[in-house]
């Protein structure tokens, strides 16, 4: 993706990356595809949230690079980058967010824990380094603390190294050659505006390609219809194993250890977490498979046979339809003698494809241009591309049903 990486060991920042590549919790990411269940659609989308990290590592290096030609930039200030970068998706778990819906635990808290858990490997290793970088990471990671401006953008902002990088990583795995914009010419036109990253207004229509490419990415891939029907329907199948086991049913099979906590909703700590991967999850699907509950032996055979539930669109901007709708389809699902709460899933998801200076809030989010003057504007200020981008937000609804439902569903539906 990015050619050859190669990180120099000379110096503190290219030494710390080096080590933390080798934890046992960076080395986990290798066993967590970056994409979830989008290769179910996608079969080229098998990349790793690893392969991600070390392209999110590899952009981090060349952008703090590219600053240290535009001002002074002392080597903790890099090393701080380069970790925070490598490290903003140690905490995701197995098929990332779909796991996040049934906990209520987002991947980012657990970034955060596992850096500040005395018992890792990535926080020892920090440690071993400098006593307060798990601090100040953190700090970095929460969007707080004093970091240079720089190097928060870099993390996180609408231009950071992890967009830059999955856009581009994410399009060429699938194949959707739209996902790509111009990267050479952005990295090779930063710059830095009042401490923070910024490009040359002769990369505007570089950043309007990679804007552009994020959101034909949304429609496209994030926010296809089959793969998020696949993620509600593992969301589905973990709370029917997790209602099961409460009500004390005789499963042939129940994941021992830190996976069948976490499905009950129980407290785990960052260790134990961070030794689950998807091939836990796989294990669990495929026994049940073959499960006495029907219900969850149909979600986890959809699953691992891609006989997936089947979506059905919603009226997105109208609440009061949709809801008229989502309560026919489960009348339907009674009927035919399904459980409606699980043959009949809801899929809602919003984006906004850029967010404007507001002037509200202490961070300024916006994209930085500076002119050939060295006057500083909002892309969104010369750009009519970028404005309208900035008006405009990917709003979807999908109910997701049994395959054996979709026609009655269909036909129930179209009498309104």
């Amino acid at each position: 993706m990015h050619d050859t990486i190669a990180i120099s060991r000379t110096g503190a920042a290219g030494k710390l990356a080096l080590a933390l590549i080798d934890t046992r919790e960076m080395q986990r990411l290798r066993r967590i595809r970056q994409l979830g269940l989008s290769y179910l659609v996608y079969p080229g989308a098998e990349h790793s949230r690893f392969a991600h990290s070390l392209g999110v590592l590899w952009l981090a290096w060349q952008i703090s690079e590219r600053v240290a030609h535009k001002l002074a930039v002392d080597e903790e200030d890099r090393v701080l980058a380069v970790a925070s970068a490598l490290l903003h998706d140690v905490g995701h778990g197995p098929f990332s967010h779909a796991l996040e819906a049934v906990t209520g635990v987002d991947h980012e808290d657990w970034s955060r824990a596992l850096v500040l858990d005395p018992d890792s490997e990535v926080n020892r290793t920090l440690v071993a380094f400098d006593a307060t970088l798990p601090e100040r990471i953190t700090a970095v990671l929460d969007k707080r603390g004093t970091a240079a401006p720089w190097v928060s953008d870099l993390v996180s902002s609408q231009l950071d190294a992890d967009r830059l990088d999955y856009i581009l990583r994410d399009g060429h795995a699938t194949g959707v050659r739209i996902g790509s914009y111009d990267l050479a010419r952005i990295l090779a036109l930063l710059e830095v505006a009042d401490g923070h990253l910024a490009v040359h207004a002769g990369a505007q229509e570089a950043v309007e390609g990679y804007l552009l490419a994020r959101f034909h990415m949304y429609k496209q891939v994030y926010l296809h219809k089959t793969s998020r029907s696949a993620e509600r329907m593992l969301e589905a199948a973990l709370r029917r194993a997790a209602l099961l086991h409460r009500n004390k049913h005789a499963f042939g099979y129940w994941p021992a250890g830190a996976l069948g906590a976490l499905i009950l909703g129980e407290e785990l700590a960052p260790g134990a977490f961070a030794r689950i991967d998807d091939t836990h999850v796989w294990v669990a699907l495929s026994a049940w498979m073959d499960d006495g509950d029907r219900v969850l032996a149909d979600l986890s055979r959809g699953l691992c046979e891609r006989r997936l539930w089947k979506p059905v669109a919603l009226p997105p901007n109208d609440e009061g339809r949709a809801l008229e709708l989502v309560g026919a389809a489960r009348s339907v699902a009674r009927v035919k003698g399904f459980d409606p709460d699980f043959a009949v899933l809801v899929d809602e998801c919003e984006d906004p494809l850029y967010k404007p200076f507001t002037g509200v809030g202490a961070r300024r989010g916006s994209i930085r241009i500076v002119e050939p003057g060295g006057r500083t504007a909002f892309i969104e200020d010369r750009s009519e591309v970028v404005k309208m981008l900035g008006q405009l937000t990917l709003r979807q609804r999908l109910l997701c049903v049994h395959p054996a439902l979709k026609p009655a569903i269909e036909r129930q539906l179209s009498k309104g």
